[in-house]
């Protein structure tokens, strides 16, 4: 009897610890789900900050060159050489190019202006831009294009009438001064501007004094060529 009651007690004991160890393994599980991450979280940041963290690598940063401006050129002219000028950012080295060939670096002044003489340019079509470049050699887009046409060849004129040394009597003093030309030329006759037709033909005419009248006849294209015929006319009443 005293046997069974002492294996009661013990029974009793052992209960007691099995719900004492039940409720400690739930109290320690709640405590991880709670606690647990943030000192996980907390433990990780303390070994990364004493092993030291990788620094991160810094992007360098972009430089922005605004494009330079180019001063407006003729668009066309007889010379094969021609002074470009145009303006950009101060401190900075202007990049000419001619034909899409890079031909002269100069610097841009203080006041943001910049000038250079281009020689040599070829007979027909030429375009000139320019890009800024710092000293780290950073580029600007391209500027504004320019197109300039060398035209060194004399512009056509055909004085088909009157002929040289041509003679009028009578009460009519007046002579047609009459042939064609080239396209975008333009046509003088003693100074006097004439209107050339669509197919590039022209017809004037000029009242005369009473004897000999000199007819200079002048075409001009746009490049400034010139091409001159002079006809004398005698007139007698």
């Amino acid at each position: 009897m005293r046997l069974t009651r002492f294996g009661r007690i013990e029974e009793r004991k052992q209960r007691k610890r099995l719900v004492v160890a039940i409720v400690g393994s739930l109290a320690l599980i709640v405590f991880l789900v709670i606690f647990g991450f943030k000192l996980l979280v907390g433990f990780s940041l303390l070994v990364e900050k004493l092993h030291g963290s990788p620094q991160q690598t810094q992007n360098p940063t972009q430089t922005i060159i605004l494009p330079p401006t180019l001063d407006p050129l003729p668009v066309a002219t007889k010379s094969s050489s021609l002074v470009v000028s145009g303006s950009g950012q101060s401190g900075l080295t202007a990049i000419v190019y001619v034909n899409d060939a890079e031909t002269k670096n100069i610097s841009v002044t203080k006041s943001g202006m910049f000038a250079t003489q281009l020689t040599n340019l070829k007979d027909g079509t030429n375009t000139i831009s320019a890009k800024l470049m710092d000293n780290q050699g950073n580029l600007s887009d391209l500027s504004n294009v320019l197109t300039v046409e060398i035209k060194q060849k004399q512009p056509t004129l055909n004085v088909t009438s009157p002929s040289d040394n041509t003679s009028i009597l009578g009460d009519n003093n007046i002579v047609t001064i009459s042939g064609n030309t080239d396209d975008n030329t333009t046509v003088t006759v003693n100074g006097r501007f004439i209107v050339i037709k669509s197919d590039n033909s022209f017809s004037y005419q000029y009242a005369l004094g009473t004897g000999q009248t000199k007819l200079t006849v002048i075409a001009t294209d746009e490049a400034g060529n010139t091409t001159t015929v002079e006809r004398n006319v005698t007139y007698q009443h």
